[in-house]
């Protein structure tokens, strides 16, 4: 009986893929070392989570007053009669004049990057975001601090988001060191200012 050589292809065929399946099947769909499911999404989603913030903010503000006022009142009276021929023709004239202008404004720009966490799910789906950040070189210290509010479908794939996707954001960066300190106007300029 002559052999088919499509039978013994077929039957290599059939081992190639039934083996692999077979091995993949054993295979548990936790990782045992992380704990975490090798077939759900990798997205910040949970309370502990971590999502990187791309802070990018640029805020100008301009103010413009201009003020003028003009008020002239004039009053006389002619010489008394009878009795009162002792009062003696006057004219009075008062003029009050106002000028004031005033201009304002303000630029401010921060870009940085904070990694903060999700403290809380909100009941429609929300997520409630708090971080914090201390540099510290040399004895000045540098702290950035973040809250606020974001939607789930705003973050990323790579878990990141923009600052300005952020709902109720409070951002602050404070520093503080030498540097810091030298470039302070000092106590007795401060109460100068402060009464004058």
């Amino acid at each position: 009986m002559k052999s088919n050589p499509w039978r013994y292809l077929a039957v290599a065929l059939a081992a190639t893929v039934l083996v692999p399946a077979t091995a993949l099947a054993n295979r548990p769909l936790i990782d045992l070392e992380t704990g975490t499911s090798l077939v759900s999404n990798l997205k910040a989603h949970r309370v502990g989570d971590l999502v990187t913030i791309l802070i990018t903010e640029e805020a100008t503000a301009s103010s413009s007053a201009k003020t003028k006022a003009d008020n002239k009142s004039e009053h006389g009276a002619g010489p008394g009669l009878g009795f009162l021929d002792f009062i003696k023709p006057f004219d009075i004239s008062a003029e009050n004049k106002y000028q004031g202008t005033g201009d304002t404004q303000r630029d401010g720009s921060l870009q940085a990057q904070i990694t903060a966490r999700i403290t809380e799910v909100l009941h429609n789906g929300d997520f409630r975001l708090s971080g914090q950040r201390m540099v510290n070189i040399n004895g000045e210290k540098q702290l950035i601090e973040i809250t606020g509010i974001c939607r789930a479908r705003d973050i990323g794939s790579d878990n990141t988001i923009m600052s300005t996707y952020i709902s109720d954001a409070q951002i602050a960066y404070n520093g503080s060191g030498l540097v810091t300190d030298a470039s302070q106007p000092g106590v007795v300029t401060r109460i100068l200012n402060w009464l004058f």
